[in-house]
C-alpha cells in the first residue's frame, strides 16, 4: 500500500484548478470529480483510503497501478494529496505544469471580471504572454 503525501498549494479557485487539471500542457485529465463534501480516495487495490478530497482524479484516469489523486480544501486553499507511487509521474514537474495552467486560468478569469477582452496567447522565451483589450477599445 502506497502512502499518501500532502502538498501545500496556493490554489484557492476551484473552477480554475479543475480547468487546469483538464487542460494541462504536461498531462490533462478528462474526468475530474468535484465534491462539495470531501470523499475518500481509492488505492490501487480498489481499497478505500482514509484520505479525503473535494477534487478527485480517479486512478482509472491515471493508470492501472495508480492511486486516486486528490485536492482537499483547507483554510481556503486546496492541498494536493498524491501517493508516493504516483509522485514519480505526478510530482514536481507535473505540479509545476498545473500551477502554470492554473495561473493562466486565474489571469483570464480576472481580466474578464475587469471587462477586458482576450486577444491572443503565445509563449515567448518560455513565458506565457496573454494580451487583452478594454471592451470598446
Amino acid at each position: 500500500m502506497s502512502a499518501y503525501t500532502s502538498l501545500e498549494t496556493e490554489f484557492n479557485d476551484q473552477d480554475c484548478l479543475v480547468a487546469a487539471l483538464k487542460d494541462n500542457e504536461d498531462r490533462s485529465f478528462i474526468n475530474v470529480e468535484v465534491h462539495e463534501k470531501p470523499v475518500n480516495l481509492v488505492g490501487y487495490h480498489s481499497d478505500t483510503r482514509s484520505q479525503v478530497a473535494n477534487i478527485v482524479i480517479r486512478r482509472s484516469e491515471i493508470g492501472g497501478a495508480s492511486n486516486d489523486i486528490g485536492f482537499v480544501k483547507e483554510n481556503g486553499k486546496f492541498k494536493a494529496i498524491i501517493s508516493d507511487y504516483d509522485s514519480h509521474r505526478h510530482g514536481t514537474e507535473w505540479m509545476t505544469a498545473v500551477k502554470r495552467s492554473y495561473a493562466e486560468k486565474r489571469a483570464v478569469k480576472e481580466m474578464k471580471k475587469q471587462g477586458l477582452k482576450f486577444v491572443s496567447r503565445k509563449v515567448v522565451n518560455g513565458k506565457i504572454v496573454i494580451k487583452y483589450l478594454r471592451q470598446g477599445a
